[in-house]
C-alpha cells in the first residue's frame, strides 16, 4: 500500500476523532464529492420521479431514492478513497470508474443488507478490499467488533439529522406564507386533502425535500464511515509504525548506508518485496482504488497468498484475549522529618480550623437570613390588607369584555380622548366596533379573535363603506397598541362620524 502518499496523519484515534477526521476530509474535498454526487444522483432522482408519475404511484418518488442509497454511496466513497492519496478525481472520472467496481456487494446492499445499520463501515471494506467468501466474513468480524455500536449510532444520528433538515425546510416554507392565505380552520385543510391533486403535489414536494436532506447528510455519513475504516486498519495493521520504518529507511539510504540495507533486504524476502513495491509505487501513480487498499493475494505473490490463507484458517484469527495480572503496589518511601516540622503542622492545622469555623459561621448566617425571610413572608401574606386594592385596568384587544358598552359609543370615546386618555379611548372604540361588526355579520364574537381575524371578517362585509371604516379602526388600534403611534384629532373625528361608533339604522 502507498502509505507514503497518503494525505492524512496515520495514528490510532478514538472513534470520535475518526468521525471528526471524516468530516475534515469531506470539507477538504467538498467540491469533487458533491459535484460527482449531483451528477449521478440528480438524473437518477428525476428518473425515479418519472417512473412514479408514469405508474400513477407518487409514493414511489420517495421510496425509490431511499432504496437506491447503497448505489449513491459508491460516488462519495470513490472520491474520498482517491482523495486520501491526493488524487481527487473529477466527476466524469468518478462516473466512468463505477464500471470497475464489482456490483455484487451493491446488489446485496439493495436486498438483504438494505436495512443494515453498519453500511457506512461495511461499504469501504467490500468495495475497496474486494475480499470474497469466508475471508470477507472473517475480515468483517475483525473490523467491526469494536465499531458496531459506533457505526449504528452514526446511522441513527444521520437519520435524525435528515429528518430535522426535511422538517425544517417544510416549516420554513409554511412560515413564509402570509397569515391571510392560511385556512381559517382545520376543516378546510381536511377538505383539501380529499383532492387527489393536492395529495400528489404534497408527495412531490416532500420527495424533493427529502432528496435535498439526503444530499446534505449522505456524503457526511459515507465520509465518517470511511474514516472509521481507515482508523481501524491503522490499529490492526500498524500503518503508523510501518510508515515510520519506511521513513527511517529513506533517511538511512540518504545517509550512505545503502550497502548494509541491501544485505539485510537480500536476507529477508518480505522486505525485498516492500522495497520493490515502494519503488514501483514511486514510479507509477495509483490507477485504480483496489491497488491502494486490496492486498496482493494472486499468483504474482504466492508466498504472501499462502501466508494470508494460513492466517485466515487459524482459529485464533479475529479473537481477542484479555490477560489480567496482580502487581503489588509499591509502598511510598518515607521522607525524613524536617526540623521544625511540628511547628509547620500545627500552623497548618490551626489555619484549617479557622477556615472551617468561618465557613460554618457563614452557613449559619445564610440559614438565619432564610428563616427571617420566610417568617416575614408568611406574616405579610397572612395579614389582611387595610386599604382596598383597586383593580388594575387591563387593555385587551379582544372583542369580548366584561364591561358593557355605553349607549353612545362616539361620545364616550370623545370624552376619553379629550381627557388625554388616548389609549383607553381607542381601546373602547375598537371593542365597540368589533362587537357591532359581529352583530352586523350575524355571528358571535370569538373570545380569542385577534386583529388579523377581524380584518378577515371585515373583508367579508357586503357594504364597502362599513368594510373600509372597520378596517381603518382596526389598523388605527394596531398602530396605537403595538407601535405607540396615535392618530390626529381630525382622523379620530372621521372614525367617530358614522358607523360603527354611531348607531345607524340598517
Amino acid at each position: 500500500m502507498q502509505l507514503e502518499r497518503i494525505g492524512v496523519a496515520l495514528r490510532p484515534r478514538t472513534s470520535q476523532e475518526a468521525l471528526d477526521l471524516g468530516m475534515t476530509l469531506l470539507r477538504a474535498h467538498a467540491r469533487p464529492v458533491w459535484s460527482a454526487w449531483f451528477a449521478f444522483t440528480l438524473p437518477m432522482f428525476l428518473l425515479c420521479q418519472a417512473v412514479a408519475w408514469l405508474l400513477g404511484m407518487p409514493w414511489l418518488g420517495f421510496l425509490l431514492p431511499w432504496w437506491l442509497r447503497p448505489v449513491f454511496d459508491r460516488i462519495p466513497l470513490y472520491v474520498l478513497s482517491r482523495a486520501v492519496f491526493e488524487q481527487a478525481p473529477t466527476w466524469r472520472a468518478t462516473l466512468r470508474a463505477q464500471r470497475q467496481w464489482s456490483w455484487k456487494r451493491t446488489l446485496a446492499g439493495l436486498t438483504y443488507l438494505r436495512v443494515d445499520t453498519n453500511r457506512a463501515l461495511r461499504l469501504p471494506m467490500e468495495l475497496l478490499e474486494g475480499v470474497a467468501g469466508k475471508q470477507r466474513r472473517a475480515r468483517w468480524r475483525v473490523l467491526s467488533r469494536p465499531l458496531v455500536g459506533v457505526a449504528s449510532g452514526l446511522t441513527w444520528t444521520c437519520m435524525a439529522f435528515e429528518a430535522v433538515i426535511a422538517i425544517s425546510l417544510c416549516l420554513f416554507a409554511a412560515w413564509m406564507l402570509p397569515n391571510e392565505t392560511l385556512p381559517d380552520s382545520m376543516r378546510d385543510l381536511n377538505e383539501a386533502f380529499t383532492l387527489p391533486a393536492f395529495r400528489h403535489a404534497l408527495v412531490w414536494i416532500f420527495s424533493g425535500v427529502t432528496y435535498v436532506a439526503m444530499s446534505i447528510v449522505e456524503p457526511l455519513y459515507v465520509a465518517a464511515g470511511f474514516a472509521l475504516y481507515l482508523n481501524r486498519r491503522t490499529q490492526l495493521e500498524a500503518w503508523d509504525i510501518d510508515l515510520a520504518f519506511r521513513r527511517l529507511r529513506e533517511r538511512l539510504l540518504e545517509a550512505g548506508v545503502g550497502v548494509a540495507l541491501l544485505l539485510c533486504v537480500a536476507c529477508v524476502p518480505s522486505l525485498t518485496h516492500a522495497a520493490d513495491t515502494q519503488t514501483h509505487f514511486k514510479q507509477a501513480p495509483v490507477l485504480v482504488v483496489a491497488d491502494a487498499f486490496h492486498q496482493p493475494v494472486d499468483d504474482q505473490d504466492a508466498q504472501f497468498a499462502r501466508a494470508a490463507a494460513e492466517v485466515y484458517r487459524d482459529p485464533r484469527f479475529g479473537q481477542e484475549r484479555r490477560v489480567q495480572r496482580w502487581i503489588p503496589r509499591q509502598q511510598p518511601t518515607l521522607k525524613p522529618a524536617e526540623p521544625n516540622a511540628w511547628l509547620a503542622g500545627m500552623i497548618g492545622n490551626l489555619g484549617s480550623a479557622l477556615i472551617n469555623l468561618l465557613l460554618w459561621g457563614l452557613l449559619a448566617v445564610v440559614v438565619m437570613a432564610l428563616v427571617i425571610f420566610a417568617v416575614r413572608h408568611v406574616r405579610r401574606v397572612s395579614m389582611p390588607s387595610l386599604a382596598p386594592k383597586e383593580k388594575p385596568k387591563i387593555l385587551r384587544g379582544s372583542a369580548v369584555h366584561d364591561e358593557p358598552l355605553p349607549d353612545d359609543l362616539a361620545a364616550a370615546v370623545r370624552k376619553r380622548w379629550d381627557a388625554s386618555h388616548r389609549r383607553e379611548a381607542l381601546a373602547l372604540l375598537y371593542r365597540g366596533s368589533v362587537q357591532r361588526a359581529a352583530l352586523a355579520l350575524r355571528m358571535q364574537a370569538p373570545i380569542d379573535a385577534t386583529e388579523s381575524d377581524w380584518l378577515r371578517h371585515a373583508r367579508s362585509m357586503d357594504d364597502p363603506a362599513r368594510r373600509e371604516r372597520l378596517i381603518a379602526i382596526v389598523r388605527t388600534w394596531q398602530l396605537a397598541a403595538y407601535a405607540d403611534r396615535y392618530p390626529t384629532d381630525t382622523h379620530v373625528d372621521e372614525l367617530l362620524s358614522g358607523w360603527p361608533a354611531q348607531q345607524v339604522a340598517p
